[in-house]
């Protein structure tokens, strides 16, 4: 690994680590750990850290042990600049960092920048950067959403940026609907006053060289928008009653407006607006984004009053969720007016406590409030709630199962036992020691509980009552907190995905379980979860239940009538405790396509099935299994009743075969089955070859080329080595009826109809392959196939569509090495010997350019011992082939080629004088 990549490893890990650092567990912040973590040398590691310091990218902390921090991450964390690298202990550093608050800088102050209104900003910084001066900013939302707020982020962000000077000017215009628009047409563009011989300028002239920010576009008329478009296009305009001189204006221009632009811009303004950002209203920002405006506003009034103030949980929760109609401009006010309320009646107390009462009288009409009980509500200090500790704990929580899987991905056991360590540590924390102030708590919690229960019961597994309530509390505090934790999870998807894998391929029944509990809360609480919350299930499932049998076979029962399946059903998955057979019910003018699609339906969604055993009630039904799906093996038995499915059941249970279930159940009730296939074979060509699967398929597609029109009959290239390996006993030939095999010589399955591919270039034995194809094609359509077949099987043909090569010198090359051959061994081979050698030998080539050569070939040894003369021969023939191309021919592959001289002296080739 070169150095660049491993100090790299050093700086990933450091932002990752500083993310979601705690004060309290510093430990992976040391030389040693990381070292340890990274499988890196001490001294190296070492020596990156000290580089990394003095590149300012990272924070020391010289005490002992010493710790390293990434600055980056701190800075926004903390939203601070920290010009300092090296700090005598971790006291000095945590003050650096409590400044912070006092030093935020430009769209760092709006609550938001790295949620709900991330996209927007970095859409405004972009414009803001832009060359020759930026581009134009529209922002658009709703009354008192902070529209004028972040246009003055932007003017700092200019100045912080020295995209402008300090002295730029900075110049607002409110356009009022029905006003004169003369007057506004002046004021933007200026005039010229003929009588007096003045030039009047205009709010764009006075405000070039910084920022003119026009509140309400869309009042303004056609006219005045079209001239702003053409200053916004060319630089220029021209006051509003002289038409002669083009005025040059360096302002940045920033709209705003409460309406969608696309309703109230003309055509040529809004082709000039590149940047349009929809500001979101209050009651849409995530519920921690609401938080934080009401901690801000109250904190405004503690600093005002002098005074600390204190919420009770119910006001809280009332005016996060409250849809106030002039967003949190009218927030503000409110809070205002609640803090005047309460200090009015505070009389002379150290602390003001608020409490629902003290609402506005608008805020009342909506609500009931007693006073009487209200002293009685939990009282938090607006400074103790700044913060979602639930949230930055479940986020260490799922931090540290990331941490467990990379520190043991060598032991999954390990991994196991660590990450349900993490699982009880964190029970009690989130149970007992977070409070969650949500009104949906109790609900949500219910309803999962419920479906816990449910899946609990049906599989026959144990989830404790405490999984229920921190699945409920992550489902809240993810939802509260969407933005934080989509961007972790989007930090961390490659090792979420990876986690995620690793899990299901050695946990696939608690994957099943936890897949099922997910579909379940997304279908009671229209809420999709994460893939981290199903990695906490799985821990969970696993923890408590260590050993869960497979089940991949199941019953449906079918039956005529409006519930009579229903109730078989239920009576026998009651009495077996456990969910074993699911019901379709069928009335009598139910159609059978229905039910397929019923049924097809239920295995899609339940891959893991493996086996599926039909209960019917009439034999009309047996035949249905013939048109299900057919990636599952399939039995029926008929004559269904609640004694013979309890019956099935039970052998279900105890993982009996699948046709060993049907006849001792039928041999038990005195009723008759049969066991369906997969599935009903279908006709198919097969195509395999000792050179690949890649040449297969070449050979399928030429052969598909050659066919006058589609016919009904699947043309399938298969792996060579399984079909010798397997012979007619392969899965293949269970699954299709192989009419015809194209195959290579070497390759012998008994009662299967085949033909080399040596032989359909000769046109031999071709009346096997038009005799396949007589039910698809009729005469004509035949004698066009051969036609066809014999210009695309061409030795020409089949080369340059097989190889890579350049197949004319190629063959040249092929044909001079086997006449040589030929003349040493003086041997004429037979012309289809000859054909299937230049096969042999051109894929021989390509697979030792390509690196892909055969080099296996049973009792290699024994052939080196037996036929040295040959491998001598070839070589020497093979030499001017092989030094153009810069390969030497594997003995495995000389091998292969003495089968094909050997297979021609068997068939009636000879020796001959040269």
């Amino acid at each position: 690994m070169s150095y660049s990549s491993t100090k790299e490893q050093v700086v990933e890990y450091l932002k990752k680590a500083t993310r979601s650092m705690n004060i309290d567990q510093l430990s992976g912040f040391t030389t040693i750990n990381i070292s340890k973590l990274l499988n890196l040398s001490r001294s190296l590691t070492s020596q990156y850290l000290n580089e990394l310091v003095k590149d300012e990218k990272v924070i020391k902390i010289s005490s002992r042990p010493v710790y390293y921090f990434d600055r980056m991450e701190l800075e926004k964390k903390y939203h601070i600049e920290i010009k300092q690298f090296d700090f005598l202990n971790m006291s000095e550093l945590l003050q650096t960092l409590q400044s912070g608050d006092t030093q935020l800088q430009d769209f760092q102050k709006a609550i938001g920048n790295e949620g709900s209104l991330h996209y927007c900003i970095s859409q405004m910084k972009s414009a803001l950067f832009y060359p020759d001066g930026g581009l134009p900013v529209l922002l658009y939302g709703e009354k008192g959403c902070g529209k004028s707020f972040l246009v003055n982020l932007i003017y700092e962000f200019c100045i912080n940026h020295d995209l402008l000077s300090r002295q730029a000017p900075f110049i607002k215009m409110k356009i009022f609907r029905n006003d004169d628009m003369e007057y506004y047409k002046k004021e933007l563009f200026g005039y010229f006053d003929k009588k007096e011989n003045i030039v009047k300028k205009g709010k764009l002239e006075e405000a070039s060289g910084g920022i003119l920010f026009i509140q309400d576009i869309g009042n303004l008329n056609e006219d005045c928008q079209e001239k702003l478009a053409e200053y916004i296009s060319t630089g220029k305009f021209t006051r509003s009653n002289d038409d002669s001189v083009m005025i040059d204006s360096s302002a940045r221009i920033i709209f705003a407006s409460m309406e969608d632009p696309r309703d109230i811009l003309t055509q040529s303004l809004i082709l000039n607006m590149p940047v349009i950002c929809n500001i979101p209203s209050w009651i849409s920002r995530n519920e921690d984004e609401r938080k934080a405006f009401i901690i801000k506003f109250f904190k405004e009034e503690q600093e005002r009053l002098d005074i600390p103030i204190y919420v009770s949980e119910k006001m809280l929760v009332l005016l996060m969720n409250y849809d106030f109609a002039n967003n949190i401009n009218e927030l503000k006010k409110y809070i205002k007016t609640i803090c005047a309320n309460a200090y009015a009646e505070n009389g002379g107390q150290e602390r003001l406590d608020v409490f629902m009462y003290h609402l506005p009288i608008q805020l009342l009409d909506d609500i009931r409030v007693n006073k009487i009980n209200q002293e009685d509500d939990n009282m938090i200090r607006i400074d103790a709630i700044e913060k979602n500790e639930g949230s930055n704990k479940i986020m260490m929580m799922w931090e540290q199962f990331l941490q467990v899987y990379e520190d043991n991905k060598t032991s999954f056991k390990k991994y196991l036992e660590e990450g349900q360590k993490i699982v009880r540590y964190y029970y009690d924390i989130l149970i007992y020691q977070e409070s969650y102030l949500d009104e949906r708590l109790s609900a949500i919690e219910k309803i999962v509980l419920d479906i816990l229960g449910a899946i609990k019961k049906s599989r026959n597994i144990i989830l404790p009552i405490n999984c229920g309530y921190v699945l409920t509390r992550m489902i809240l505090t993810s939802q509260k907190n969407n933005s934080s934790f989509r961007q972790w999870e989007q930090d961390n998807r490659d090792v979420i995905k990876e986690c995620l894998a690793t899990m299901k391929q050695n946990m696939m029944n608690e994957y099943i379980l936890s897949e099922l509990i997910l579909k379940q809360i997304q279908t009671h609480l229209d809420i999709r979860l994460s893939d981290m919350n199903r990695i906490f299930l799985m821990m969970n499932i696993n923890l408590y239940n260590k050993d869960i049998h497979a089940q991949d076979t199941i019953g449906i029962i079918l039956s005529h009538g409006y519930s009579t399946a229903s109730s078989i059903a239920d009576a026998a998955n009651s009495l077996l405790s456990t969910y074993i057979f699911e019901a379709i019910d069928m009335p009598l003018d139910t159609p059978i396509q229905e039910v397929s699609k019923k049924l097809d339906a239920f295995i899609s969604d339940n891959r893991h099935i493996k086996n599926i055993i039909l209960l019917v009630d009439m034999g009309s039904l047996e035949e249905i299994g013939t048109m299900i799906a057919d990636s599952v093996n399939v039995g029926v038995i008929n004559n269904i009743s609640t004694s013979l499915a309890l019956n099935i059941g039970t052998k279900i249970l105890q993982h009996y075969e699948l046709e060993d279930i049907l006849q001792i159940a039928c041999e038990e009730a005195q009723c008759r089955y049969k066991v369906l296939s997969v599935a009903k074979k279908e006709k198919a060509i097969v195509f395999t070859n000792d050179a690949g699967l890649v040449v297969s398929e070449k050979l399928s597609r030429l052969f598909k080329d050659s066919l006058p029109k589609d016919i009904d009959l699947k043309m399938i290239e298969y792996d060579y080595d399984e079909l010798l390996k397997n012979g007619s006993e392969d899965m293949l030939f269970k699954k299709y009826d192989v009419v015809l095999m194209i195959k290579p010589y070497n390759l012998k399955i008994q009662n299967v109809s085949s033909v080399t591919l040596e032989e359909i270039m000769n046109f031999k034995d071709i009346d096997k392959v038009n005799h396949v194809l007589l039910p698809y094609l009729d005469e004509s359509e035949i004698e066009e196939f051969d036609q066809c077949l014999l210009k695309n099987f061409s030795m020409q043909s089949v080369m340059e569509n097989l190889t890579i090569l350049n197949a004319p010198k190629l063959l040249d090359y092929v044909s001079d090495a086997i006449s040589a051959l030929q003349h040493i061994m003086k041997q004429k081979f037979q012309s289809k010997t000859i054909v299937g050698i230049y096969i042999h030998i051109c894929f021989q080539v390509e697979r030792l350019v390509t690196k892909t050569a055969l080099d296996k070939y049973k009792d290699l040894n024994g052939f080196i011992e037996r036929h040295q003369d040959f491998i001598e021969n070839v070589n020497r023939s093979f030499d001017t082939m092989l030094t153009h191309y810069n390969v030497k021919l594997p003995i495995s592959e000389i091998a292969y080629l003495y089968e094909y001289i050997e297979h021609d002296n068997i068939k009636g080739g000879g020796e001959d004088e040269f």
